[in-house]
């Protein structure tokens, strides 16, 4: 059983319509990353930062926007609370959309504008979704987003700092803030968020029942170690970083332990998009080893590691873990599912395609990554315009 997105939701339109533009910003990042991917052009440094934040920002954060929504106003809004929620959609639309266009047009000073216009959208998300949890209960899928969204917060901050830094007008960011900044938000952001959105997905019932100790626990475990290792990282405290180890893993042991059940009874063939979730799972528990290995390797310093590893650890971490998780909640969202057969092909070609791709990248093999990526992206290409299908036209279930 799934929790699908019900046309009395207070919330219903705009939910879809930040997954509508999700969709296709996610068409720009996956086009590039095949052309790239498989070294057929080779993109400047600028448009690959514009392939970067459309896929976290453009795809990831607007579906967790989504996501907030949907879970924070299911019974709807509560005073002032209304008004901002009417507005949050179309602000986070067009915010993160011209903020992802300033990153292929520019690295001027208009760039952190249009970032500070996105950071007060994400501020507003915040204080939004703080205001609502007193109206609601506070499940482990809630906690994992108010966790996603604050760390999301932080990052956006280090992330406007850093383009102003970078545009020459100011001159004030400790060495290791181009760190901190994308460790925030691979790690401290998509960790909570991943386990939240696989549970939902898992574990519909799980949003309305109150967090246990262990549920806790797993969120507030990696939530911490990704406060440690971002603090670490800007200010160059190798113990902090260290710190952070300990916490990602309990949080991912904590995680499997309480939602081993529900992911051993799975249908592999035709479990439709509840394969994602713990497709996530194993791309999670990867992502963390890999990072418990580049942080010990590398002394702390994860700079130091070859970029071909830490491209390993991001693909997992944006695809394995966010997509798969973010494909099953747009599949709730739908207004039907047509074309299901299709979600059997997308998942396995996706998945099978990071693993090559991936694997390519962890043993720097050019001629895998050159197979992995083609697949892996057409097989998102076929996702996206089967869900942007499911999410238009007439409603066909409740």
């Amino acid at each position: 059983m799934t929790a699908a997105l019900n046309s009395d939701h207070p919330h219903a339109s705009g939910i879809r319509a930040l997954f509508q533009t999700a969709l296709i910003i996610f068409v720009v990042t996956v086009s590039i990353g095949i052309l790239n991917g498989t070294d057929l052009v080779n993109f400047d440094h600028q448009a690959l930062m514009g392939h970067v934040h459309s896929g976290t920002l453009g795809w990831i954060s607007l579906s967790v926007f989504a996501a907030s929504l949907w879970m924070f106003g299911e019974s709807g809004s509560h005073g002032w609370h209304t008004r901002i929620a009417l507005l949050l959609p179309i602000s986070a639309i067009i915010a993160i959309t011209a903020y992802v266009g300033a990153f292929f047009l520019t690295t001027d000073v208009r760039r952190p504008i249009a970032g500070s216009v996105a950071l007060v959208v994400v501020l507003a998300f915040l204080v939004w979704v703080v205001a609502q949890s007193r109206h609601v209960i506070l499940s482990v899928p809630r906690l994992g987003v108010l966790a996603g969204v604050g760390t999301l917060a932080v990052g956006a901050v280090l992330g406007v700092l850093l383009g102003l830094e970078q545009a020459g007008t100011i001159d004030f960011m400790p060495s290791g803030a181009s760190s901190a900044h994308p460790a925030t938000m691979v790690v401290g952001f998509l960790i909570p968020m991943g386990m939240a959105l696989a549970e939902w997905r898992l574990v519909p019932q799980s949003v309305n029942v109150v967090a246990d100790r262990r549920g806790r626990i797993q969120i507030a475990a990696p939530f911490l170690g990704g406060i440690s290792l971002m603090v670490g990282a800007l200010l160059d405290v190798t113990p902090l970083i260290g710190l952070s180890l300990p916490l990602e893993i309990i949080g991912i042991v904590v995680f499997i332990r309480r939602l081993r059940a529900p992911m051993k009874v799975v249908d592999w063939i035709r479990g439709h998009w509840d394969r994602g979730s713990v497709a996530t799972t194993i791309f999670l528990t990867a992502d963390i080893a890999l990072l418990v290995y580049l942080i010990v390797r590398y002394k702390g310093e994860v700079d130091d590691a070859p970029p071909h590893l830490l491209l390993a650890l991001d693909h997992m971490m944006f695809i394995g873990v966010m997509t798969n998780s973010l494909f099953g909640l747009v599949d709730n969202a739908a207004k039907h599912r047509r074309w299901p057969r299709i979600d059997n092909w997308v998942f396995w070609t996706m998945n099978i395609g990071l693993v090559v791709f991936a694997f390519g990248l962890l043993i720097d093999v050019t001629v895998l990554k050159r197979i992995g990526a083609p697949f892996m992206g057409t097989a998102i290409l076929v996702g996206i315009a089967t869900m942007s299908a499911r999410l238009s036209g007439p409603t066909l279930r409740t």
